[in-house]
């Protein structure tokens, strides 16, 4: 057998041996990790939720007084004409 060919499947095996060493190591690390990340996101999960809330109420009570100034408008209007008649 050739020399050089049994060196180089050893440095090809080699190689795919240290990718497979790394690749198993950051799968382990991600494993061990995620649980910490998804837990600490629940409560500012929860503040952004509060937060949006608040949001909707306020864009909620700004749309009832824009449509309550276009109303009280309106009836100015009608009677401003009513009193033009008169």
């Amino acid at each position: 057998m050739d020399p050089s060919y049994f060196n180089s499947t050893l440095v090809v095996l080699g190689a795919f041996a240290i990718f497979l060493f790394f690749s198993v190591g950051v799968m382990l690390v991600l494993w061990i990790a995620m649980p910490f990340s998804v837990f600490g996101t629940k409560p500012l999960l929860k503040k952004l939720i509060q937060e949006q809330e608040k949001t909707n109420k306020l864009l909620k009570s700004i749309l009832e007084a824009s449509l309550y100034r276009e109303a009280y408008k309106e009836k100015d209007e009608i009677a401003e004409k009513r009193d033009d008649l008169h």
